[in-house]
Formats: C-alpha cells, sequence, structure tokens
C-alpha cells in the first residue's frame, strides 16, 4: 500500500466562492503543530492540526450554521484514500474536497463541466453569476427536486423553463406563463432550497373587465 507523504484540500470559500487548493504536507504538519490555510483573497479558510501520532484536526468554518466545524481526520483519510468529500454534519452541505492532489483536480474539473452543462440548459454564462459554486449547488438542487416530481405549476403542468440571473434563478412554466423567483444569492438561500420537497409555481393574474 502506498502511502503519500502530501495531500490535497480543496475548499470552497465563502468570501469570494472560489475554490481554494492548498498542499498540506505530513512532514510539516508534525512539525508545527498547526497550520492555518488561506483562499488567495485573503480569507482565512480552515486550521489543520496534528492531535496525535495518527489524528489530525480540521476546524473550517460554516457559514450557513455560522459556527465552526471539527472535523478528526485519521491517516487513511488524509494520506491512503485517493479523495474523500468533506461535509458540514448539520446541512450535509458539502464543504471542500481532500485527498490525492490529482483526483481532487479530475473531481473539481467534473464540477466545472457539470455546472456549465447546468448553465447551459438555463441559457446562461457561469461569467456572469457572482457565485457560481453557490448557484450549481442550487440548480442541482431543483434538479433533485424536479427528477421526484416535486417542481410544477399550480395548472398542473411539470414543463418548467429555468433562467439564471446573478442572484436569484427565475422559473417560468410553458403551458400557462406561471412563474415564481427562486432567490440564489448566499448559503442561507440554499439551505432552504435543500429544505423544500416541493415548490410550486404561481399562476399568472387574470384580469376580468366588468360588463
Amino acid at each position: 500500500m502506498v502511502i503519500r507523504t502530501s495531500s490535497t484540500l480543496a475548499l470552497y470559500c465563502h468570501h469570494c466562492g472560489k475554490i481554494q487548493l492548498h498542499d498540506v504536507s505530513l512532514f510539516t504538519l508534525r512539525g508545527s503543530g498547526n497550520q492555518r490555510l488561506f483562499c488567495s483573497c485573503g480569507c482565512a479558510q480552515a486550521d489543520i492540526s496534528a492531535i496525535g501520532h495518527h489524528q489530525y484536526l480540521l476546524n473550517i468554518p460554516c457559514v450557513l450554521c455560522e459556527t465552526n466545524h471539527l472535523l478528526c481526520l485519521d491517516n487513511r483519510k488524509i494520506w491512503r484514500v485517493p479523495m474523500e468529500k468533506i461535509y458540514c454534519s448539520k446541512e450535509n452541505l458539502e464543504l471542500g474536497l481532500i485527498g490525492e492532489r490529482q483526483a481532487v483536480e479530475q473531481m473539481i474539473e467534473h464540477y466545472k463541466q457539470a455546472c456549465e452543462d447546468l448553465f447551459r440548459e438555463a441559457n446562461y454564462d457561469e461569467d456572469d453569476v457572482d457565485d457560481p459554486q453557490l448557484m450549481f449547488e442550487m440548480l442541482n438542487q431543483l434538479h433533485d427536486i424536479a427528477e421526484k416530481g416535486g417542481l410544477q405549476c399550480s395548472c398542473g403542468s411539470i414543463d418548467i423553463e429555468a433562467q439564471v440571473f446573478p442572484e436569484c434563478i427565475d422559473l417560468w412554466c410553458r403551458q400557462c406563463g406561471g412563474h415564481l423567483t427562486v432567490r440564489a444569492g448566499d448559503e442561507a438561500d440554499l439551505a432552504r432550497i435543500k429544505a423544500l420537497k416541493r415548490i410550486e409555481l404561481i399562476p399568472p393574474r387574470r384580469f376580468h373587465h366588468k360588463t
């Protein structure tokens, strides 16, 4: 079995919305005891420290929970497994990736391609979105709800079109013109969508003229 002496930690920055890669060395970590990880924008993303011969503690802030998550990682997760996902234990939101650099980069590329595909379906350019990763998660959640039959218009139609804007997603019913705007500006908006099992569009108002 090959044991790596370095591992790559990919973390989502809640300040700039980008994914930052951090190379963590086994020897440096054991020597320094603690290592603070910063995004290229200057925002502190996490602290990782050796707490024993085979264990490490990852202290990572979670904007969604408004607290810090303390994750205990063993040798297997950091130095042996090709890649592991790191989650917010409360909201089940993905906070980052850890593992072999090539595997981490491949997963990020997969996310990027999936994001581009979703934006293409919604007829929008990723560069025009304030936080592409957040929007990717939002679109994924809407897609999952739709797959389970939970996205429809009050007229009964499930033929829904999505249009992406910098901080929201507009949903339109192709049959009656029903409409709903879903906010997609921050992690709180994502949490609200994750808690939903059903989304129903509002029908257009009908105006009747008195005769």
